[in-house]
């Protein structure tokens, strides 16, 4: 369970990288982005209701642990929602920019 909590680590690592240098006109990217982050949200609130078993292993209180994964959960979430904003405004400006420009 280690190894796959270090994956875990890993994968969050990268998705906070790609966040840091998302572009908001880059709206591919910011919705594989809100993907990732979801799908990594929802196993970080799966790593917080395993605590217990984790516990032990990482030599930490179930308190500590529980409060280090639901941080790592709400970033992801926020993260999610940032670039669904962004992805949305984007397909709109796309959609309004052939509306009104010339064909």
């Amino acid at each position: 369970m280690l190894e796959k909590l270090k994956e875990d680590i890993k994968q969050y690592e990268e998705v906070i990288d790609i966040y840091s240098n998302l572009n908001t006109t880059d709206i591919e990217l910011a919705y594989d982005l809100a993907i990732k982050s979801l799908l990594l949200a929802d196993r970080w609130n799966e790593i917080m209701l395993n605590c217990t078993d984790l516990k032990t292993e990482l030599s930490m209180s179930k308190t500590s642990l529980e409060k280090w994964s639901y941080h790592k959960y709400r970033i992801l979430m926020t993260i999610h929602e940032f670039c669904r904003v962004v992805w949305r405004q984007g397909k709109e400006e796309s959609r309004n920019s052939f509306i009104g420009g010339e064909y």
